[in-house]
């Protein structure tokens, strides 16, 4: 595999109704069906829902996802639901909903669609605690946790746990973004504790730019995605990922078929491959196209004509 396949394989997760796309939930049904089965698909990941939309849900995959078989249905969607902050009574009804969802969707002749993620705010550590404890052991929780003051308490919480952190990496104002020297240390933190993230908002771009509509310097998702690879493999300390988060040309990085490097920090498509199973997960992003484009116009890969890349 090459070292940017392995980088960005099923890296987007689709969140097409949340800012600033806000699309209406149809169009986002309609875009992610077509996204998913294409050429295009292998760097899509899961569909982002909020709980409170999931009748809608239900309703409108008619007709766009599988149709549920007995044993197994081939290419059912997998969503990952954003809930109730942990800890929440909210957050107990929103796990049941879920419940819900999942065994309707696995009923033959419906829409075939499981959650198997989950994504919600977190507020401190014991918040973390009690929402691991509320939750069954077929889901995969995602507790954000803000990089503005020192995460380590609340990373601490999830060492040992099948859950993972969730850092928001922009949004629409200023004040969204973090410093790169804070979302570093979140990182790196992470790393030091063998804790899975993902991250979130500002990263339709490859690499870092200034984003004039948001009022702010943004990271770009190779940026943060390598620099975390990087980070794994302990081949950056959080000064060197600090800067890394600031690359803003792709002629600072070498791509090659058996790894990535830059100025002289070498990981191979092995290494890439694992940070990305048990480290990087994904990023949620309102647009599966302005990443792609990206990517292509950056000629990090190669459109073709059916819409795929090489």
């Amino acid at each position: 595999m090459h070292s940017i396949h392995g980088l960005v394989s099923s890296v987007i997760d689709y969140a097409g109704l949340y800012p600033p796309a806000q699309l209406d939930p149809k169009t986002t049904l309609q875009n992610y069906a077509r996204l998913h089965g294409s050429p295009r698909d292998w760097m899509l990941g899961r569909l982002v829902w909020p709980a409170t939309k999931l009748e809608d849900l239900s309703t409108l995959a008619v007709g766009l996802a599988p149709e549920a078989v007995a044993p197994e249905t081939l290419g059912a969607w997998a969503i990952s639901c954003v809930v109730a902050p942990a800890g929440s009574p909210q957050f107990i009804e929103d796990v049941d909903l879920i419940q819900q969802f999942n065994e309707v969707h696995e009923r033959e002749g419906e829409a075939a669609m499981r959650i198997d993620s989950i994504e919600m705010v977190a507020n401190d550590a014991a918040s973390i605690e009690v929402g691991l404890s509320q939750l069954p052991d077929d889901i995969f929780p995602y507790f954000e946790v803000a990089v503005d003051r020192d995460p380590r308490g609340m990373i601490a919480a999830l060492v040992g746990e099948e859950a993972g952190a969730k850092f928001r990496t922009g949004g629409t104002t200023p004040q969204a973004h973090p410093a790169p020297e804070d979302l570093a240390r979140g990182i790196h933190a992470c790393a030091s504790a063998g804790v899975a993230f993902k991250a979130t908002a500002g990263l339709h771009r490859a690499l870092c730019h200034f984003n004039l509509a948001a009022g702010a310097r943004q990271f770009g998702f190779l940026n943060v995605f390598i620099g975390a690879a990087m980070t794994y493999a302990r081949k950056l300390d959080v000064e060197g990922l600090t800067r890394f988060l600031t690359v803003e040309s792709v002629d600072e990085i070498d791509f090659s078929e058996k790894a990535l490097m830059w100025k002289g920090v070498r990981i191979s498509s092995e290494e890439i491959v694992e940070a990305r199973a048990r480290f990087v997960h994904s990023f949620g992003s309102c647009s599966f196209d302005e990443p792609w484009d990206d990517l292509v116009a950056m000629e990090v890969i190669r459109a073709v004509a059916s819409g795929g890349a090489a």
